[in-house]
C-alpha cells in the first residue's frame, strides 16, 4: 500500500464518513434513495486508513445515522440488542479491507469473504437476540435471510469497485493538479 499525506488521509476519512451518513440515513425504504454504502466503507476503511483506532469511530457513526433515521420515521423493528452484532460485522469488513492487497483477485476476495463474514455475524445476532427471531430454527432463519446476501454483496462490490476507481483517477490525475498550482 502506497502511504497517504496527512491530508489525503482525513480527506480519505471524511469522504467514506460523508458516503456512509448520506447512504445510510436514506436507504431505509426509500425507492429514491441510494443503497446504504456502510459495508463499502468499512471495508475501505480498513483497506485504505487501516488504523484500527478509526473503526469506533465509524461505528458511533452508524449508530448516530440510524438514530437520524430511526428519528424520520424509519421502521425500528431492526433494531434490537442484536445492534451489537454489528461490531463483529463491521469489524470482519474492516479487518478484509487490512488484508487485502493491491491486486485485484485478492481484493475481490477479500470484499467476498468479508461480506459473508458480515452477513454472517450480523444475522447470527439477528437470530439469537433479535425479538423477530423468535420461535425460528435456525434452518426457518437461515432460509428467511439467505436471499438477502446476493444484494448486499452486489451493493458493497459496486461501491467498492466505484471507490477502487476514484483513486486510481486521483492518483493519475494528482500529478497534473499539483503542476497546475
Amino acid at each position: 500500500m502506497t502511504t497517504m499525506s496527512q491530508r489525503s488521509y482525513w480527506l480519505t476519512a471524511g469522504s467514506l464518513a460523508a458516503i456512509m451518513a448520506v447512504t445510510r440515513i436514506g436507504h431505509f425504504g426509500e425507492a429514491g434513495g441510494l443503497p446504504d454504502a456502510s459495508w463499502a466503507v468499512f471495508f475501505l476503511g480498513g483497506l485504505w486508513l487501516r488504523d484500527s483506532r478509526l473503526f469506533p469511530g465509524f461505528f458511533a457513526l452508524g449508530w448516530v445515522a440510524d438514530m437520524i433515521a430511526f428519528s424520520l420515521g424509519t421502521p425500528t423493528n431492526c433494531y434490537s440488542i442484536a445492534y451489537l452484532f454489528l461490531i463483529p460485522a463491521y469489524g470482519s469488513l474492516w479487518m478484509a479491507g487490512r488484508l487485502a492487497s493491491e491486486r485485484l483477485p485478492q481484493q475481490v476476495a477479500a470484499v467476498v469473504l468479508g461480506a459473508a463474514s458480515a452477513f454472517f455475524f450480523a444475522n447470527l445476532g439477528m437470530l439469537w437476540l433479535a425479538p423477530s427471531a423468535q420461535g425460528l430454527s435456525t434452518m426457518q432463519f437461515a432460509s428467511a435471510v439467505a436471499g438477502y446476501f446476493p444484494g448486499y454483496l452486489l451493493t458493497m462490490s459496486v461501491y467498492v469497485a466505484v471507490g477502487l476507481l476514484a483513486a486510481q483517477l486521483l492518483g493519475k490525475l494528482r500529478p497534473s493538479l499539483r503542476a497546475s498550482e
